[in-house]
């Protein structure tokens, strides 16, 4: 597999690369409502990504950029989520890499900055951030 295109999260005013699929936990619980990609990018195959948010402590989906796809727009997926979709099927840790380049492997999120915030979720609420170092 490819590297592959990360999901955008900001926190406390600083956007960060996301290194995980949150939507895919929704998309795999309502499958209907995935859409159909007209093509395939090596790089993105989930076929989008995501734009999230941490307001109040909660964790939302703010927007998506579909790659190579038909019909559909985040606005269609999400009635009424003019203001972000609150992510309560998101539980789990949240890496968001960050810093310069200290080993790329080319698959998947393996790449490895110089830090990682990791923000722990549960039911799209933060617990806690802590800062890993990488170095």
């Amino acid at each position: 597999m490819s590297a592959q295109m990360y999901d955008r999260i900001v926190y406390n005013g600083e956007e960060y690369e996301l290194a995980a699929m949150p939507l895919e936990v929704y998309f795999a619980a309502n499958p209907a409502l995935r859409p159909k990609f007209a093509g395939f990018n090596s790089a993105c195959t989930r076929g989008y990504v995501a734009r999230w948010e941490i307001r109040g402590g909660r964790l939302y989906l703010v927007g998506m950029e579909m790659i190579r796809e038909t019909g559909a727009t985040f606005l269609l997926l999400f009635p009424g989520g003019e203001g972000g979709v609150f992510a309560d099927w998101v539980s789990g840790e949240l890496v968001c890499p960050y810093g310069g380049l200290v080993e790329y492997k080319h698959a998947g999120f393996a790449r490895k900055l110089e830090h990682e915030l990791l923000l722990s979720v549960e039911d799209g609420v933060l617990k806690s951030a802590r800062e890993k170092d990488n170095e």
